[in-house]
């Protein structure tokens, strides 16, 4: 099968989406499927080597600055068309954002079966950034005409699935996610990484966050929590620390709590798959503290690392983790669940080890990524015969609902691009002018 995929996260972008890509594109090499990758990077990494690369325009968001986001142009259209014209995909698979509709035009304008995956949740997104109700009305409007659109559509857990039903965003599909069990691995433990991240505590008892350090992961969550832990600490004489592995809006605010006073060690950078692997099986648990979350890969590796986790009880997480056998659900923003919890396995190292094995176990029989890709195939026929059944009639609606939205959300899209530009030269001048 010849395989188009859209990801706008590629390394060296690190994420949860570009982790799971990555490996598929890999995979999906091994397995004979020619593959073409539509990506925003000028010099995208870690990709196999006869799978085409096409670079499509991006911009970036002020609220997330070191975020490249697909840029809505003709140029983009004509680039993507023509790609697509020349190397013939079976079926386009692409990550639905804000170009989804570009694909989706030049997909139906030749004829090749799209099919879409969900994985970020952008109302929620919003919310959390105080956006306004006309954002989140635009969003549901886009993403509810896409899969009207799209042959057809997925997302990657059953909570989000039934969310966007709820959003009048029907999906058919939950894509798995793989986790490579030798990177993240618990034979990947590091005495030497152990006492970095603890300040050269040999004793001390390790908590990690790995992820993007932003608002709506609440950190801020994890940062209370520890200090009310550190204290109880200081009647057993086991203290207890907190690593936070990311990089993000919020990195400043964190960084400056690095140091052994606070138990915090926060050097701001992502990780590649193996130092992160690394991580994990150096830690004794990882934590997380996000409203935010559609899957939650980070809990999915620490799983492979034998690590169990105390996280939200929120959508993602209950998809993942089973509240007292691969770790604990606390009550979302629940500062004092949160304590008990930890403090629970901190105090019991055989419950925390079974905990950890039984996850791992999952892992090694549920999470191969030969399997991800032979379900991500079925899945890419089940859209390629929807196609072959769909009327010429529904195919001209699609075309005219397309034709009707794309010359809008250009010109929104670059009026956007242009206000941000000027206000931040204008800042940029001004501040010149001050100094």
């Amino acid at each position: 099968m010849r395989i188009a995929v859209y990801s706008h996260s590629i390394a060296p972008s690190i994420d949860g989406v570009c982790r799971r890509f990555t490996g598929i594109l890999h995979e999906m090499s091994r397995q004979g499927h020619p593959t073409m990758l539509f990506t925003l990077e000028p010099n995208p990494q870690n990709v196999p080597r006869d799978t085409v690369i096409v670079t499509v325009d991006h911009m970036f968001f002020p609220s997330y600055p070191d975020k490249k986001v697909a840029r809505v142009t003709l140029n983009a259209f004509f680039t993507i068309y023509r790609a697509l014209q020349r190397f013939k995909p079976d079926v386009l698979h692409i990550v639905a954002d804000g170009i989804s509709q570009v694909f989706e035009c030049a997909a139906l304008l030749l004829g090749i079966p799209i099919v879409a995956s969900y994985h970020t949740d952008i109302i929620d997104l919003i919310k959390s950034h105080n956006g306004f109700f006309i954002q989140q009305a635009m969003v549901m409007y886009k993403e509810a005409g896409d899969t009207w659109v799209l042959d057809s559509a997925a997302t990657t857990s059953l909570s989000f699935q039934r969310k966007l039903k709820r959003q009048f965003v029907p999906t058919e599909h939950i894509i798995r996610t793989a986790v490579d069990c030798t990177t993240f691995s618990p034979a990947r433990r590091s005495q030497v990484l152990r006492r970095e991240l603890m300040f050269g505590d040999e004793d001390g008892f390790l908590l990690v966050y790995a992820g993007r350090l932003s608002t709506e992961k609440r950190i801020d969550v994890l940062v209370q929590g520890l200090e009310i832990m550190r204290q109880q600490a200081k009647v057993n004489n086991r203290q207890i620390y907190l690593a936070l592995v990311g990089d993000g809006p919020s990195a400043h605010k964190y960084a400056q709590l690095h140091g052994a006073e606070r138990g915090i060690y926060c050097r701001p950078r992502f990780l590649d798959h193996w130092e992160l692997g690394e991580v994990y099986a150096s830690s004794d648990l990882h934590v997380s503290g996000s409203v935010f979350e559609t899957l939650g890969n980070t809990v999915l590796e620490a799983f492979a690392g034998s690590i169990p986790v105390v996280v939200p009880n929120t959508q993602g997480f209950q998809d993942t983790v089973k509240h007292g056998e691969h770790g604990f659900l606390f009550p979302p923003g629940d500062v004092s669940a949160f304590v008990t919890y930890v403090t629970q396995l901190r105090r019991d190292d055989a419950l925390r080890q079974q905990m950890g094995q039984r996850a791992r176990q999952e892992m090694e029989i549920n999470n191969q990524i030969e399997a991800v890709v032979h379900d991500l195939t079925r899945w890419y026929d089940q859209g390629i015969r929807r196609r072959s059944v769909r009327a010429p009639w529904q195919i001209v609606l699609s075309l005219v609902f397309l034709a009707l939205n794309l010359p809008v959300s250009i010109v929104a899209f670059n009026v956007y691009d242009f206000l941000v530009n000027f206000l931040l030269k204008s800042f940029y001048v001004e501040g010149k002018k001050q100094h």
